[in-house]
C-alpha cells in the first residue's frame, strides 16, 4: 500500500508538470515590476543555439551560451569548446572557471589565461558587449579571479574597439557573506537562485532549490550587496545517484519516467534499484538509490516573489532561466507567464506578447 501510495504521488507530479494550461492552480504568480528583460541560458556545447523566432513568445533579448570550460591541466587549458554560435538573437559567452584552475597562479599567468580566454572568444565569434565569468571562486582564488576579471575587461574592450563588460555569476552565500567572499570588480552580477544545497548528502531533500534554504541566504546583507543584481532560476532536473550510502554520481538529463520504469519508489523523490540497470548512460548496480530532484512552476513563482521583496530596485534588472531545451522550453506556457509577470519585456517589433 505504501509503495503504491507513493507511486501515485510521483505520477501525480509527472501530471502536473505537463499542466500547461494553468501551471499556478496551486500557487500564486504575483505580477511586479521587478525585472525588465528576459533570457536563458544553453549549457549544452553542441548543437545549434535558439533564434529570434523561437525565443519571440518569451520576449527574450538575449541568451547566455556555454562558449568553453576553464580546466586545469598543465595550467589552465580549455575544454568542452563550442564552436558555433549562429544566432540572429545576442549572445552572451559565458565561460565557466573551475577553481583548481585559479590556484596558485602568479600575476603572469593570470594575463596570459585571460589573453587566451579572449584570443578563444574570438575564435569562437562574438560580436556582442558582454562576456560572463562563471566561477564558485573561494579565499585560495579569489585575488586571482578578481584580478582575471580586470585583465579580461581591459583585453577584450581594446580587442574589440569598444566597452565589454564583464558579468560574474554570483552564489547564494556570496552575498550572504559577502563581506568576507569579497565582490568581484565586474560591472554585474548573476545571483543563482538554484544549487543551493548539499547534494552529496543523503538527508538533503532538493539540492537545486529549497525556499528555506533561499530564506535563509536572502538576509538584509542582499540590499548592501553593491553589484547590481540580474538572477537566474533553475528550470531542470536530475537524478542524485547514491551507492552504499555514499555519492556516486549526478544523473543529468534523467528522466522522471525512465527512473520510474525501472526503479522502485521509497518516498516522493527517493528510488532504489532493485538489479542493475542503466539510467541517463550510466550503469548502476543493484541497490542504488536515486534522489530525483526538480524545480517546478510553484518553485520559480516563489523564488521570483521572495526576490522581488528582498533586492532592491533595479531599472535594467535580467531574470534568466537555467536552461533553455528546445523540446522542453518552447511548450512552456508557464515560463512565458513568469517572465511577463516578472515584469520582463521587449521593445521589439519582433517580440510578441
Amino acid at each position: 500500500m505504501h509503495r503504491l501510495a507513493v507511486l501515485l504521488a510521483a505520477l501525480t507530479g509527472i501530471l502536473c508538470a505537463k499542466n500547461v494550461t494553468n501551471p499556478y492552480q496551486s500557487c500564486p504568480l504575483e505580477k511586479m515590476q521587478f525585472a525588465s528583460e528576459g533570457s536563458f541560458y544553453v549549457w549544452n556545447t553542441t548543437g545549434p543555439l535558439p533564434g529570434a523566432a523561437a525565443l519571440s513568445r518569451f520576449s527574450a533579448q538575449r541568451i547566455y551560451v556555454r562558449y568553453f570550460d576553464v580546466v586545469n591541466g598543465e595550467g589552465p587549458e580549455p575544454a568542452g569548446i563550442r564552436h558555433d554560435v549562429t544566432t540572429d538573437i545576442e549572445v552572451v559567452p559565458v565561460i565557466y572557471i573551475t577553481v583548481p584552475a585559479l590556484e596558485r597562479l602568479s600575476k603572469e599567468q593570470i594575463s596570459s589565461l585571460a589573453q587566451n580566454i579572449v584570443r578563444l572568444i574570438g575564435k569562437i565569434g562574438f560580436s556582442g558587449n558582454e562576456i560572463q565569468l562563471d566561477c564558485d571562486w573561494n579565499a585560495g582564488t579569489k585575488i586571482a579571479f578578481f584580478s582575471l576579471i580586470q585583465e579580461l575587461r581591459e583585453l577584450s574592450s581594446r580587442k574589440w574597439g569598444r566597452p565589454i563588460q564583464i558579468s560574474a555569476t554570483i552564489r547564494l552565500h556570496q552575498v550572504k557573506y559577502f563581506r568576507s567572499t569579497g565582490i568581484p570588480p565586474a560591472d554585474r552580477g548573476m545571483l543563482m537562485m538554484y544549487n543551493m544545497g548539499q547534494l552529496a548528502d543523503l538527508t538533503e531533500t532538493n539540492s537545486i532549490f529549497r525556499m528555506d534554504t533561499a530564506r535563509r541566504y536572502l538576509n538584509k546583507n542582499v540590499r548592501e550587496y553593491p553589484l547590481p543584481l540580474d538572477v537566474a532560476l533553475a528550470d531542470f532536473s536530475w537524478g542524485i545517484a547514491f551507492v552504499h550510502g555514499s555519492f556516486h554520481r549526478i544523473l543529468n538529463d534523467l528522466d522522471l519516467a525512465e527512473l520510474m520504469a525501472v526503479a522502485t519508489p521509497e518516498s516522493p523523490n527517493w528510488y532504489s534499484l532493485e538489479k542493475k540497470a542503466n539510467l541517463a548512460g550510466y550503469p548502476l548496480p543493484a541497490g542504488t538509490r536515486i534522489r530525483w530532484e526538480s524545480v517546478g512552476p510553484c518553485d520559480r513563482a516563489g523564488a521570483l516573489s521572495l526576490l522581488s521583496k528582498t533586492l532592491p530596485a533595479m531599472k535594467d534588472r535580467r531574470i534568466a532561466i537555467f536552461d533553455y531545451n528546445s523540446v522542453k522550453s518552447e511548450s512552456h506556457q508557464e515560463l512565458i507567464d513568469l517572465f511577463h509577470a516578472s515584469g520582463a519585456h521587449c521593445p521589439h517589433d519582433s517580440c510578441s506578447d
